[in-house]
């Protein structure tokens, strides 16, 4: 039993070392950095985004979470479509609508969304909105983690 949880122990400080090692020679812990991921929301039948996400490295940028896509009005019911982007500790950012208002037809949506107070962010998700009576219907994406 003790040779076991010397082998586990020995197994846990080589891969801290590793990481240890690799931040220390200027690395990045986040091996999904600058990767893009596509990805779609749908308000059912009457908005769509279609396009991609990545986190910018703290290099890159603000170190962000940046969007990239066509915001989609389907329906051209006179509802307008908006998307907004939010990272963690801070609310919906700003409403980027389709340029056409509630015209059939897509915008595009292409920003980085991202904490000033920081050099990077370690979540951030995004929603396709429609404008309509009430509270908006949206279609929300789930957190996605650096």
């Amino acid at each position: 039993m003790h040779a076991i949880l010397r082998k586990a122990c020995t197994a846990v400080g080589t891969v801290g070392l590793a990481t240890a090692l690799t931040l220390a020679s200027g690395g990045s812990a986040q091996a999904d950095e600058g990767v893009w991921h596509n990805f779609t929301l749908e308000v059912e039948g009457r908005a769509k985004f279609t396009g991609k996400y990545k986190f910018n490295p703290s290099s890159t940028g603000h170190g962000g979470f940046v969007v990239q896509g066509s915001v989609c009005d389907l329906k051209a019911d006179g509802d307008g479509v908006y998307g907004q982007g939010q990272v963690e500790g801070y609310g919906w950012s700003s409403k980027r609508g389709d340029a056409n208002g509630s015209a059939s037809g897509c915008g595009s949506e292409n920003r980085e969304i991202y904490d000033p107070q920081a050099i990077y962010v370690d979540r951030g998700r995004y929603q396709i909105c429609v404008d309509d009576l009430g509270s908006d219907t949206c279609a929300t994406q789930s957190w996605k983690y650096r």
